[in-house]
């Protein structure tokens, strides 16, 4: 099965048309959700106007349905109703024996019918805007006969609703057309306003937050698409466009939304100077005043109220009367718009959460990814111990021969082989696994300089060969890794087990061994592409998260929405500080570990000389310089030496007494038969090219480290977290 290429054109290809889809959903959520919000907070404000007070334009009202001059009779339960809609669903089973439901009948009807309270009575006219108006209202039958489902919403005489409607004076009658242009739904609702306000808050939430996570995935298909893999370019895009989109949208819309309130007010406010108008109109042009008052949150809303309303229409002056009139209406007013504050709480804990965990998987593959981008492709002559990328062909020879795979009998270096079965039946008709097992032998990997042994224990493998077959009730499937086959390999180069001199790639604990026919750009890209989308869903459910909290309090302004925009850059920046300081920690612990090798093998040899001066002693007592010069050895503590940076002199005593010693063990052959002089030539000569390795690595990933602390951003982090340059090499200090 050939794996999904990113880097390849076809692969862009698509990237770039889910990029487009993923921009285009984020736009129209986003234009969707803030529409919502907008009609929230228009709702909010809108006083529940009595019918006796209704002059001209959009209002909020609410009374007891009557009968107008027409009913209808609901298709199933054969009540008497002015509105209706129905519906009628078959059970049923699929192929599968699932259980499902389909639609058999659905549509609605409506008929004009008044509205009255205790002021006077209206006629609302729906006309032939039924599918237009939001018709909120709870199911009044339900019945199952058989595998069939009968379902009614109706509105009957008697029913009390809330209304949102324009008022024509001309017609006396409410209708719904023309309320886009003072952002208000049209709508007949069973609950009350404020339920249908939080309704839409939740809503808008949920989109906002869905279409910055859409903006984020869209932007990191993009930038994959277009071959740009860097993080900090995917920080700087992300930062800017999805903040900037959200500010840019949020003000905008936030313009829209007070140019609609100032409308809404002045066209009852016009209504004032008609000669004998009626005390309840005043009162209701002061209780929407005060409500728009009392709904402005944040300083943008205030700065809002004031340029558009406050400084254009000022507050009436009422009579006592009057007043009383307005501030019941004003009180009548539920508050606590919000119906949803510990579901969004939970949703926002458990938004956060996920979040996190998303965020800590984009961290780690962005992690490894930076790994492969940091370290250098190595040649097999060019080798240095420590962590290596490697390129080249696998090969095998006699020592190390190849093995045969179980199910195609082909020659390769490493297979994975499973066996599943076929068991359950219908719905839990699943392969299960019977048998699995795998096998790998070294193998060498070759370049145009030479070769190197690859012992690929512990490591994963991205096999490029896959066969699979079905054998009756089982499925057979083997992937392998064959010879003659170009891979990619970032693993361990430390010292072979059967040549001490020689490195080789192997497993080592706390660093990732990888294996991959891919090549490093698209290992790059790939790895590149999972951080980017793992970060932009983390990202879209952060801002809901942030969004749901600000709103969880009944309140929501647009001043909360673009505090709720700057958790993307806030999250983002804590994201790159973790990802720079782990960088910075990896490479420190480089250079411990290079540090800490050197040591150890300095130890090594430094314990042999206590028991070679007893030796010296009573075969070479007459050797008093040498003798000497054993003693001072026996004496020196390497650790120190290594710390102040005199290792090179350490080591060049070391050798010069060597080879005095072996030039005085040539002039006495008893002497050569001696095990502790045998022993310690033999692993003074088999240390010192491992001493020569470790020190190069030591000695790169110093400079790599220096470079890195120095470097900005880590430069900030380095004298944040008190990290210090070390010695990029290891050289005498006097």
């Amino acid at each position: 099965m050939r794996r999904f290429n990113v880097a390849s054109v076809p692969g862009r290809l698509l990237l770039a048309v889910l990029a487009v889809a993923c921009l285009t959903g984020a736009w129209h959520l986003m234009a969707t959700g803030l529409n919502q919000l907008a009609q929230a907070r228009q709702m909010e404000r809108m006083p529940q106007t009595p019918v006796a007070a209704l002059v001209k334009g959009p209002y909020a009202i609410s009374g007891q349905v009557k009968a107008g001059r027409e009913n209808l009779t609901t298709p199933y339960s054969a009540s008497s109703a002015v509105y209706v809609r129905y519906r009628l669903q078959e059970e049923y089973r699929d192929a599968d024996g699932k259980r499902r439901t389909r639609t058999l009948e659905a549509g609605e009807q409506g008929v004009p019918f008044l509205l009255g309270d205790d002021t006077g009575t209206v006629a609302i006219a729906p006309g032939q805007q039924l599918r237009a108006i939001n018709w909120n209202l709870s199911r009044t039958y339900h019945r199952q006969t058989g595998a069939r489902i009968y379902s009614e919403w109706a509105l009957q005489p008697g029913d009390t609703v809330r209304v949102i409607g324009q008022y024509h004076p001309d017609r006396q009658q409410m209708e719904f057309s023309g309320l886009d242009a003072f952002t208000l739904p049209a709508l007949v609702s069973a609950r009350h306003l404020a339920a249908n306000s939080g309704d839409r808050l939740f809503a808008a939430a949920i989109r906002i937050s869905g279409a910055a996570g859409l903006l984020a995935l869209g932007l990191a298909l993009l930038l994959t698409a277009a071959k740009i893999h860097r993080f900090w370019v995917y920080v700087l895009t992300l930062s800017v466009v999805i903040t900037g989109t959200l500010w840019t949208l949020g003000i905008a819309r936030l313009n829209q939304e007070w140019t609609a309130i100032a409308a809404l007010y002045e066209t009852r406010y016009q209504q004032l100077g008609t000669p004998g108008i009626n005390p309840r109109v005043e009162a209701d042009v002061a209780a929407l005043h005060q409500l728009i008052q009392r709904s402005t949150d944040g300083w943008l809303d205030h700065w809002m109220f004031r340029r558009v309303v406050e400084d254009r229409l000022p507050a009436l002056e009422l009579d006592a009367h009057t007043a009383t009139l307005a501030q019941q209406m004003v009180d009548s007013q539920p508050g606590g718009h919000y119906a949803h504050t510990w579901k969004s709480l939970a949703l926002s804990g458990g938004s956060a959460l996920l979040a996190l965990a998303l965020l800590f998987f984009a961290i780690r593959t962005l992690k490894f990814k930076r790994l492969i981008e940091a370290i250098p492709t190595s040649s097999s002559r060019g080798l240095s111990f420590g962590l290596a990328e490697l390129k080249g062909l696998v090969d095998v020879d006699d020592r190390h021969p190849p093995v045969r795979d179980p199910l195609r009998n082909q020659q390769c270096v490493a297979y994975d082989y499973k066996v599943e079965e076929r068991r359950g039946s219908d719905n839990d008709d699943k392969w299960r696994t019977v048998e699995h097992r795998s096998e790998r032998v070294p193998f060498w990997l070759e370049d145009n300089h030479g070769r190197i042994r690859v012992h690929p224990e512990g490591a994963t493998i991205e096999y490029p060969k896959h066969h699979s077959e079905i054998r009756g009730d089982r499925r057979f499937t083997v992937r392998l890794l064959e010879p003659l086959v170009n891979v990619y390999c970032l693993g361990f180069a430390g010292l072979d087990r059967e040549q001490p001199d020689r490195l080789t790639l192997q497993q080592d604990h706390g660093s990732p061994f990888l294996i991959s026919a891919r090549d490093e750009d698209e290992l790059v890209r790939s790895r590149g592409a999972g951080s980017f989308v793992g970060t932009a869903v983390a990202l879209g459910l952060f801002l809901f998260a942030a969004t749901a909290v600000f709103a969880a309090d009944g309140n929501f302004s647009p001043d909360n929405l673009l505090l709720a925009a700057l958790a993307i850059p806030l999250v983002l920046s804590i994201y790159s500080g973790i990802l720079h300081y782990n960088d910075i920690v990896f490479l420190k612990h480089r250079v411990d570990r290079a540090a800490a090798n050197i040591d150890t093998i300095l130890q090594q040899r430094h314990d042999l000389w206590p028991n070679l001066e007893e030796v010296v002693k009573a075969s070479l007592g007459h050797e008093k310089p040498l003798l000497k010069a054993i003693a001072r050895l026996r004496s020196i503590d390497p650790a120190r030496i290594s710390a102040t940076g005199k290792l090179d002199k350490l080591i060049g005593f070391e050798r010069r007494v060597t080879r005095t010693l072996q030039a005085r063990v040539e002039n006495y052959p008893e002497l050569n038969s001696n095990e502790i002089i045998r022993q310690f030539i033999t692993i003074m000569a088999d240390t010192e090219n491992y001493l020569a390795l470790l020190r190069n690595s030591y000695t790169e990933s110093a400079q790599v480290y220096n470079t890195r602390i120095q470097s900005f951003p880590d430069l900030i982090l380095a004298r944040l977290f008190r990290f210090r340059a070390v010695p990029a090499a290891s050289r005498t200090a006097e």
